[in-house]
């Protein structure tokens, strides 16, 4: 790909236009996931979160993971038994062996908890994005107010982040947000219209583009 710079800032919440937290859900992991926290996710045919496959628009992204993946060996491997508790084993990394518990492991204190599923901030239409702007094409890298209000689409760099790609503007096509902002922080020194190179963007996704769930 062609982008400006190899590896851009995860996609994450920027804030809710209700001015509340964010709709959040968890979904079973599939198994052998290997996604950064800020990539947009689907649900497989079981019903298992993977990453957006980047390019079936219509009703496919069901929002932006906030955590990496567990890799796990089977898919939901360790969520909750009905009416019990966390399963095997809780947390990860694991260290070392337990005496005379050959099935046991060791958790340090402060690892990651590990059920077996993913929070996802869900693509609703209250909820504002911040994401990183380039283009896959090469050709434009640098935001302005003359976007707001238009379409684009999302990449993935070669490090497994996302980026707003500038070059993905034909609606219907590869576009599945709405720019709604430039981040303030990243105007050019004494611009109030232009961003600077790979300035980051406020957006919300497209209704058309949000995967559907029961």
């Amino acid at each position: 790909m062609a982008q400006l710079i190899s590896n851009h800032l995860p996609i994450r919440v920027f804030q809710t236009s209700t001015n509340t937290t964010e709709l959040t859900q968890s979904f079973l992991e599939a198994a052998g996931q290997t996604f950064l926290f800020g990539t947009p996710v689907e649900l497989n045919g079981s019903g298992n979160v993977i990453p957006w496959d980047g390019t079936t628009v219509a009703n496919k992204i069901l929002g932006i993971v906030e955590n990496n993946a567990f890799n796990l060996a089977t898919a939901g491997a360790g969520a909750p038994p009905s009416f019990g508790s966390v399963g095997f084993p809780g947390g990860a990394p694991t260290y070392g062996t337990v005496p005379n518990q050959p099935n046991a492991v060791n958790i340090p204190a402060g690892v990651t908890f590990v059920d077996g599923r993913d929070i996802v901030a869900l693509a609703t239409e209250t909820t504002i994005f911040i994401g990183q702007t380039d283009a896959s094409t090469g050709s434009t890298y640098a935001p302005t107010t003359a976007l707001i209000g238009t379409q684009a689409g999302l990449t993935a760099d070669g490090n497994g982040h996302w980026y707003v790609d500038l070059a993905k503007t034909t609606p219907g096509t590869n576009t599945v947000l709405i720019i709604l902002g430039i981040y303030p922080n990243d105007f050019a020194p004494g611009s109030s219209t232009n961003g600077v190179n790979n300035a980051q963007v406020f957006f919300t996704f497209l209704p058309s583009a949000v995967q559907l769930f029961q």
